[in-house]
This record gives structure tokens, C-alpha cells and sequence, in this order.
């Protein structure tokens, strides 16, 4: 496998087309040795995730990839959109900016959503040891390249934070600023295309590189076999992609904005809350009409914004844990965790499933109604659920 040790370490990787080709291990470089990962996650989120609050969650999640995507730019990083948080790798010449992201992201989780967010940043050279991270650049669109993880390393990652608060980034510990432009939630929840909506986190247990990329394969292709092409797993749908109005639903997007404001005083927010969620419905309502009406602005096709929406979404994905969010019907399904439970019982691998109705989506966008992406989760819980059940196993394996 090749190395490369520059600072453009990730934009000057090989990119792969077809998904297949992520379970070659041709298709991977290894991480620098000088660059850093980074590992944000949300306390007690399942016990937030219990009261309704998962639109919260992942709101949570989404401003962090926003504030650290802001705070490296330019440089080009791989990153993963896991529900409940992230995971980046970075470059030494960006760790500075980088801590100050994460300060700011722990600030707007504690006064905008009485939420804490946890947050680690650790060498590479510090997992190297017992694992290694290795990285494939999948294109899913023009808008959609994807960091593909392999190796054990974000699992070592995960790890050592456990063992190390030497890693762990406080507020407290410097400037706290995150810029999180870009970050959206406009979607109301989509309903399953099928019949449900699930969640899936599987973890191969063989050390090797080649058997885990082996037994993900096998998984696409058991996933195929029971749920159709690509296109019939989607779980949006155009008809199912509809923007939102409710205050509540929109909060989240509204405290990202007039995060930074000036204003100290609570009431002046509270006023300011007010009126950037009437914006935001405003925008909306002006959204849905340009659709509706197939306008072309400049670059910007609105008649065609669903359809990019749908390409430009990331329901499936690979981090040393194969995760997907897709559509199936509930006898298939059944006959698809019957052979998951096959091969765990097997020592082939250990999985965490959440079924629930309807999907959700956190959004970037980098240039409005040109270039977005969309992070999909299973409504209630989605992957925040489903991990709970896979660690539960792994702690007992232990």
C-alpha cells in the first residue's frame, strides 16, 4: 500500500467510483505518521435520544463536522458522520485551529442544548502501535467524496480516549470559536420507500485487513440479495422529501446561526431565536416554491434539488464499522438478521440493528442548491441505538 506524508495527503489520494472497489485493499493508503484524529461524541446520548431529543443529537453532530470542515479550509480531510458525532483526521499544521473548533462546538452544546459534548484529538503515532489507518476516497457525486476507514485504528482511537484524558479537549483549556456555516436541518423526516426504515452497524471480528474486507463484501452483497440494487435501499424518496416548517424542528439550525451573535443578554437570544426561525420558514416556503416551479438561477437547477439530494446523501458507509441506513421489507428483513445472528454465533462479526419508520437527514452546504451533502440516520435513535447494542456485545465479548 502506498504512502504519502504531505499536507494534501487526502485530496491527492486515488479515488474509487464503484463502492466495490472499497473492499480492495489496493484501493487504501495509509494515514501519515504525522497527522492527528480526531473523536467527538455526545454524553448520555441514548438517555437524550430516549426523550425525543434525536433530531438534537444529530444536529449536535452535524455542527461539529461543520465547525472542524471550517476551521481546517482549505485543506481537504477525511472525515465520518457517525449520529451522534464524528470522526476527522487532520493534519499536524491544523490542530490548533482545530482545538478551538472543539472548544467552541463543547460551548454551543452545553448553552444552546444543555448537551455535553465530548471531544479527543491524539497522534496517529499514539495507535500506530496496535492498529493502522488506512483510507480510501470514494466519489459518490461530484458533491459526495467519502473517506473510507479500514485497519482498526478509529476503533484503537476509540480506545485509548477511554484509557487516556490526556487526549481529551475542555473548554476551559483555550478559545473557545466554531464557525458552523454550512450546517442545515430542513428536512422533515422521510418515510421508509418500503416498509421500514433501518439502521445498521456491523463489525467484523477477524484482525486481518483482507478477511475484514472479505466478510464487508460478502455483507453488500447478503444485503443485495435480500433488498435489491442500490437504488431499491435508498431510503429517501423524492415524495418523501418534503422541507419543514415546526419551530422545533427548525431550532436547531437557528441557535447554529446566532451562535457567534453578540447579544449577551438571554432575552435579546431569545428574540433572536424568534426571528431566525421565521426566516428560516420564509426560505423554505421560497425553496419549495422554485421547485415546484423548476426554476434555474445561475448554476442553481431547483427542479433537480431533490433528485441531487438523494445522490448527494450518505446512508452507507465504512469507518472499521460497516454502517448503513436503508430501506427493506419486514420479511426480508427477518430473514437478513436471521443470517447476521448465523454469523455472529460464527465469531464472523458482531451487529447492532435499529428499525424504525422514516429516515432523517443533517446537511452541508458549501454552495446553496450547487454543492450539498446530506448525513442520513434512522429516525428515534438510528445508529445512536444501534451502537448501543453493538458495544454491549463487544463489552461482553471483552
Amino acid at each position: 500500500m502506498l504512502k504519502n506524508n504531505s499536507h494534501n495527503f487526502y485530496v491527492n489520494l486515488n479515488q474509487v467510483y464503484d463502492f466495490k472497489e472499497v473492499f480492495k485493499s489496493t484501493s487504501y493508503q495509509e494515514l501519515p505518521n504525522d497527522w492527528w484524529v480526531i473523536v467527538t461524541d455526545i454524553k448520555d446520548s441514548t438517555t437524550a435520544i430516549e426523550k425525543g431529543r434525536y433530531r438534537d443529537i444529530n444536529s449536535l453532530g452535524g455542527c461539529t463536522v461543520a465547525a472542524i470542515l471550517n476551521a481546517v479550509n482549505p485543506t481537504v480531510i477525511p472525515y465520518v458522520f457517525g449520529g451522534d458525532g464524528a470522526t476527522f483526521c487532520i493534519p499536524p499544521q491544523c490542530v490548533e485551529a482545530a482545538k478551538t473548533a472543539l472548544r467552541g462546538c463543547i460551548k454551543f452544546a452545553a448553552e444552546s442544548f444543555n448537551l455535553e459534548l465530548r471531544a479527543a484529538l491524539l497522534p496517529y503515532q499514539a495507535i500506530k502501535p496496535k492498529a493502522s489507518i488506512l483510507i480510501a476516497r470514494y466519489v459518490k457525486s461530484k458533491s459526495l467524496y467519502q473517506a473510507i476507514f479500514i485497519g482498526g485504528g478509529l476503533n484503537e482511537a476509540e480506545k485509548q480516549i477511554k484509557k487516556n484524558t490526556q487526549w481529551h479537549i475542555h473548554q476551559a483549556d483555550g478559545e473557545a470559536k466554531a464557525d458552523l456555516t454550512g450546517f442545515q436541518c430542513r428536512w422533515n423526516t422521510i418515510a421508509s420507500p418500503q416498509e421500514v426504515t433501518v439502521s445498521l452497524l456491523v463489525q467484523a471480528l477477524n484482525p486481518g485487513t483482507e478477511a475484514q474486507l472479505a466478510l464487508y463484501q460478502q455483507l453488500v452483497e447478503k444485503m443485495q440479495q435480500y433488498f435489491g440494487n442500490d437504488e431499491q435501499q435508498q431510503p429517501l424518496s423524492l415524495d418523501g422529501l418534503q422541507l419543514m416548517y415546526g419551530e422545533s424542528y427548525l431550532m436547531g439550525e437557528a441557535k447554529a446561526k446566532i451562535f457567534s451573535s453578540k447579544h449577551q443578554s438571554f432575552s435579546l437570544k431569545i428574540n433572536a431565536l424568534f426571528f431566525k426561525v421565521w426566516a428560516l420558514r420564509l426560505q423554505n416556503l421560497l425553496g419549495a416554491i422554485l421547485m415546484k416551479l423548476n426554476v434555474r438561477l445561475g448554476k442553481i437547477n431547483w427542479g433537480s434539488y431533490k433528485e441531487a439530494t438523494l445522490l448527494n446523501s450518505d446512508y452507507r458507509k465504512l469507518d472499521d464499522t460497516f454502517r448503513s441506513v436503508f430501506a427493506a421489507k419486514k420479511i426480508p428483513l427477518a430473514e437478513f438478521e436471521s443470517w447476521l445472528k448465523n454469523q455472529e454465533q460464527a465469531g464472523q462479526l458482531l451487529y447492532g440493528l435499529h428499525i424504525s419508520t422514516a429516515a432523517q437527514l443533517t446537511c452541508l452546504i458549501s454552495q446553496v442548491g450547487v454543492k450539498h451533502i446530506h448525513f442520513v440516520d434512522g429516525c428515534d435513535g438510528g445508529y445512536a441505538l444501534a451502537a448501543k447494542s453493538l458495544k454491549l456485545k463487544l463489552k461482553l465479548k471483552q
